[in-house]
């Protein structure tokens, strides 16, 4: 099952907050790319956080994954999170 994330930075953090995390942050986020669990890693443009692409089990598995997070478990991210399955069935008409 895809998944996909949306991860706000914390306003309440400051860029030192982040820059005392980051090398853990990548070298997790890279583990997880590598073993093919975080498909995609995307800033957002405006700056405020990322989307990541997540191919999991469940939503509850891509939750899990997430609140791992070096940065999350300082606080300094919260998620949106949005199950896909893929197939276009919803837009074909069933009549």
């Amino acid at each position: 099952m895809r998944v996909f994330v949306i991860a706000h930075k914390s306003e309440a953090h400051t860029a030192d907050d982040f820059a005392a995390y980051l090398e853990a942050e990548e070298t997790h986020c890279l583990k997880l790319y590598a073993d093919g669990t975080m498909r995609e890693i995307l800033r957002r443009s405006n700056g405020k956080g990322a989307i990541l692409v997540m191919e999991v089990d469940s939503e509850d598995q891509a939750r899990a994954i997430c609140a791992d997070l070096p940065f999350a478990k300082q606080g300094m991210l919260s998620f949106d999170f949005y199950a896909a399955l893929p197939g276009l069935w919803p837009l074909i008409p069933t009549s």
